[in-house]
């Protein structure tokens, strides 16, 4: 049906797609999930044929997307956008009726049949009572069904929505999308969605893609990928799934009230020992078979500032040069360093939640505005977050202690300043209290 091979597309130097590929096949419900600009939108253009890509290709029942022209396309497949006005005082059943459009000559009217159809397939979607009102003059929500109407009445083979439950109310939500989901059933129509509800894709989705910065965080069946790490990672914020009739639904853990992960916040000023510190605790905590992972930054200072540094992985050791002070602001991470391709590696690989164990505390050496900004290793923390048990360390700047716990929804973490007494420790107790760990 259609199959999508290593598009990318971009506007000057900036990319909005990085080479997505995927493939859709008669039947199936695919749902792209995605933060808001993580190219959702941009993405469904090109599927449509209103934007090309700049490098790829997209097949549209072995037909190269790129050759075939409007018409051809809206035989085969219908787009229901986010919104539409329209400068014309049409009738809802009107605007349904244009779904048509593509099958008749210029000069050709729609038959009687066309419209005992439309009127038909609006009683689906419960906008029967609306086909003689002013289309302008409906509320969001019903103009959304009405396009939605268009859509069904135009093709059955391939439906393209655009955040299709948008305006929507907790009623019509739930039956647009088993009306999409009836016509993959019973007619065959591959469905793809752009959603913002990851419990909507739950419901509704054979397959589910994650856009993460233009690029396919995963793809593949809905169970394989809906887990709560990949929630977590893809929205910036832990995540946890809870099973309801058979069906795992993800709840962000701070709207139960329920903490995260305990975390421990490390601040003080630059230079005044933190990453030390962290180097004492965790030699105690090697000692005591207390088990540990995460990132090291060990580094040099200058002027009371730092100005180059080392990465280590705590729990292999590995270790590499991380970056060095280029005393530019560099636009993409909010700081004054330059980050080595080498440094970044480790460290996404030692913050990588599928290799620590939940029993683990995790350090972070440490967190800031490159975190903060989505860069560095901010895509890796709310998936640790989520991990049920796990404990956390992490160096955070005094100036962005506030910010941090807000971008993760941190509930009353312990912020230890270093000069505190007993710094070290408080640490120690910390990580001992990780419910288990073995003595050696």
């Amino acid at each position: 049906m259609l199959k999508v091979f290593d598009i990318s597309f971009a506007i000057g130097d900036k990319l909005l797609l990085d080479n997505v590929s995927f493939e859709l096949k008669p039947g199936e419900f695919l749902a792209i999930l995605g933060a808001n600009g993580a190219g959702k939108t941009t993405l469904m253009n090109c599927l449509c044929g209103l934007t090309r890509p700049s490098n790829g290709s997209i097949l549209l029942n072995q037909r190269p997307l790129s050759d075939m022209s409007r018409a051809d396309i809206a035989m085969q497949m219908a787009l229901v956008p986010q919104q539409q006005e329209t400068a014309f005082a049409f009738t809802a059943l009107e605007m349904v009726v244009m779904g048509r459009t593509p099958f008749i000559s210029t000069f050709e009217s729609p038959s009687e049949q066309d419209v005992i159809d439309a009127k038909s397939i609006m009683q689906l979607l419960d906008v029967g009572g609306l086909a003689q009102s002013d289309y302008n003059r409906l509320s969001g929500g019903e103009r959304q069904l009405v396009l939605l109407a268009r859509a069904l009445f135009q093709s059955n083979r391939l439906l393209l929505l655009d955040e299709p439950t948008n305006h929507l109310d907790f009623r019509h939500r739930y039956q647009v999308l088993s009306q999409v989901k009836r016509s993959c059933i019973e007619l065959n129509t591959a469905v793809i969605a752009i959603l913002h509800d990851p419990n909507l894709a739950q419901l509704y989705a054979d397959k589910v893609l994650l856009l993460e910065d233009g690029k396919v965080l995963n793809y593949g069946e809905r169970d394989v990928v809906m887990t709560s790490e990949n929630i977590s990672r893809l929205y910036g914020i832990p995540a946890t799934s809870y099973q309801v009739a058979q069906t795992e639904f993800f709840i962000p853990q701070n709207v139960l009230g329920q903490a995260p992960s305990k975390v421990v916040i490390i601040t003080g000023e630059s230079g005044s020992g933190k990453t030390t510190l962290l180097t004492e605790l965790i030699q105690q905590c090697h000692k005591d078979g207390i088990p540990l992972a995460g990132i090291l930054c060990p580094g040099e200072m200058k002027d009371g500032q730092r100005f180059s540094s080392d990465i280590v992985d705590i729990a292999t050791n590995e270790r590499c040069l991380f970056g060095h002070r280029t005393g530019v602001l560099d636009k993409k991470t909010k700081t004054r360093f330059y980050f080595t391709e080498q440094g970044m590696a480790l460290g996404i690989k030692a913050l990588s939640p599928k290799d620590i164990h939940t029993k683990t505390v995790c350090i972070i050496d440490e967190i800031g505005p490159m975190e903060l900004n989505g860069h560095g290793f901010g895509h890796q923390i709310a998936p640790l977050l989520a991990m049920p048990g796990s404990r956390h360390i992490w160096v955070v700047r005094p100036n962005l202690v506030s910010q941090v716990c807000r971008h993760w929804s941190l509930h009353h973490p312990q912020v230890i300043n270093i000069t505190d007494i007993d710094v070290l420790e408080k640490l120690i107790r910390f990580a001992k209290n990780n419910q288990e760990y073995t003595q050696t």
